[in-house]
């Protein structure tokens, strides 16, 4: 294999790696932070009606297993952003290590436009996920929301900043020298 397809590849590993450990880490702090857990439930320590305390049937539990649900439709929509960021990155370097001629590099550039606004469709896509939890759980459905658009954005500016740009600029550059 190699050698630019190899480290892209553990690239990749490693960003799902990352994503993986993302979620573990926001199981165990859902489980062991008061914090967290009212960021996606809110305060829902009361029970209403004649039921047992710790019963499944109360508001209290069911609004635990909505935020439950709603943090991880959250971990796991922002595991898949980190992952299109990184798959974003990895078609760049593939074009920039490649052996073809600028100007065909500009073309596959071009072509490659769809992968840095692929953030932004996952991000769409954990704002449509918001609205399905929205039944269940207002509360964590406008986090999920508010936060999965804004890490879309955030992702995709990024690879078009950082990557995109400066490598078109480049290529650019030295379509005029040629």
């Amino acid at each position: 294999m190699p050698k630019g397809k190899l480290s892209s590849a553990v690239m990749m590993l490693l960003l799902a790696a990352v994503g993986i450990i993302f979620i573990i880490a926001m199981v165990w702090f859902f489980e062991h932070s008061a914090f967290v857990r009212t960021m996606f439930s809110g305060d829902s320590s009361e029970v209403v009606g004649e039921v047992a305390q710790n019963s499944p049937a109360s508001i209290a539990a069911r609004t635990k297993m909505a935020a439950w649900i709603s943090m991880l439709i959250f971990s796991v929509i922002t595991a898949l952003q980190l992952l299109a960021f990184g798959i974003g990155y990895v078609v760049v370097r593939g074009i920039r290590l490649s052996e073809e001629s600028v100007n065909v590099k500009l073309k596959q550039l071009e072509n490659a436009g769809i992968f840095f606004d692929v953030p932004l469709y996952v991000g769409l896509f954990g704002t449509v996920s918001a609205f399905l939890v929205m039944t269940f759980s207002p509360q964590s459905s406008r986090l999920i929301a508010y936060s999965s658009t804004l890490i879309g954005i955030i992702f995709s500016l990024l690879l078009k900043l950082t990557m995109e740009y400066p490598f078109r600029r480049k290529l650019l550059r030295d379509s005029d020298g040629k």
